[in-house]
């Protein structure tokens, strides 16, 4: 038989876990309601991120054909990578090469990791997939890969993390090329690039956007031209200029442009690259949208549409900006 002080321990257990399960549930549906009304957003820029990795999974992919004999493409590409097996085989086939190059007294490097342990049956989602992803990330980094170009297992296996991914498999690329391995489409823009920086080419005279269309089409500054259009801002104009061949002034940067595969306009960003069309989303005014967390008007910059944040009123080919209420808007 219980005592009274037994009974009343008892209630205020049963008491707190009924609020317990009352604050979980006020909080999952709190975070649903700000997941509905972020979700258009959320879907939007998946999409402005999934077509900027387009290119780079194009070049990526005809690169691990041409290494691997297999069929990849930018649209299957995720499918075929998220066993892990293609990745191990990647690695496999750089430590070959490396060995290969260090017997015939090349400049091979000794300290090339070992070959890595693959399940070369293991099914998608499965322990197995994840084992080699993750038996090739610890072979990355025996490689000398840096930490910020590693992306997670899980990332690999569920498909979480494409950009990673891909910007982990370039940055393998680059060594690779050290070994003899012929690097994809962008690797060797990188190195055009460091050849230019070390002997300019010949500096023409700069030449504004807008510009008449020349009669030759399909050149990398017809391309330029084309995607970045024609300011319309009034008080401050966002300037496009022509510095060089494949050099161009982009608002107060000065930035690399080249052309992948004739028909993707890259642009040379810190240590990777973007798509013109999505690097202008971030840097020109005339392509923003900004708006308030409660759909207020702001003050923007020259040029910018200011929109409220509702799935009817979105843009399809802007990029947003939040800026917090509590900030006072630059004028």
């Amino acid at each position: 038989m219980q005592t009274p002080v037994q009974n009343r321990l008892r209630s205020a257990s049963r008491s707190r876990a009924a609020s317990a399960r009352m604050d979980s549930v006020s909080s999952d549906v709190s975070i649903m309601d700000t997941d509905l009304d972020m979700d258009p957003f959320a879907a939007h820029f998946s999409a402005l991120q999934e077509a900027a990795l387009v290119p780079m999974k194009e070049d990526l992919a005809d690169w691990l054909n041409k290494l691997l004999d297999i069929n990849v493409s930018a649209d299957n590409f995720m499918e075929v990578l998220e066993t892990g097996v293609v990745v191990c085989q990647l690695a496999n086939f750089i430590q070959q090469k490396a060995q290969q190059q260090a017997a015939a007294g090349g400049a091979g490097d000794s300290a090339v990791p070992k070959p890595v342990r693959c399940f070369k049956n293991a099914k998608t989602g499965s322990f197995f997939a994840r084992d080699n992803a993750a038996n090739f990330l610890t072979w990355c980094r025996n490689l000398g890969v840096s930490e910020a170009c590693l992306f997670e297992s899980e990332g690999l296996v569920l498909q979480k993390q494409p950009k990673e991914v891909c910007l982990c498999l370039m940055e393998l690329a680059r060594i690779a090329s050290r070994y003899g391995i012929d690097p994809p489409g962008l690797v060797q823009l990188e190195k055009e690039i460091e050849q230019e920086q070390v002997v300019p080419r010949k500096t023409s005279a700069p030449t504004r956007s807008p510009k008449k269309k020349q009669k030759t089409a399909g050149t990398l500054d017809d391309e330029v031209q084309r995607i970045s259009g024609t300011c319309k801002c009034h008080n401050a104009p966002f300037s496009l200029e022509r510095l060089s061949e494949g050099r161009y002034r982009i608002g107060d940067k000065i930035v690399f442009i080249r052309m992948l595969r004739g028909r993707h306009v890259m642009v040379r960003v810190g240590g990777g690259w973007d798509t013109l069309q999505h690097y202008l989303m971030k840097h020109d005014p005339c392509k923003m949208i900004i708006v308030g967390r409660d759909g207020t008007h702001l003050a923007s910059a020259p040029g910018a549409q200011v929109h409220s944040m509702t799935p009817d009123k979105l843009i399809r080919d802007g990029f947003l900006y939040c800026r917090a209420n509590y900030k006072t808007p630059s004028k």
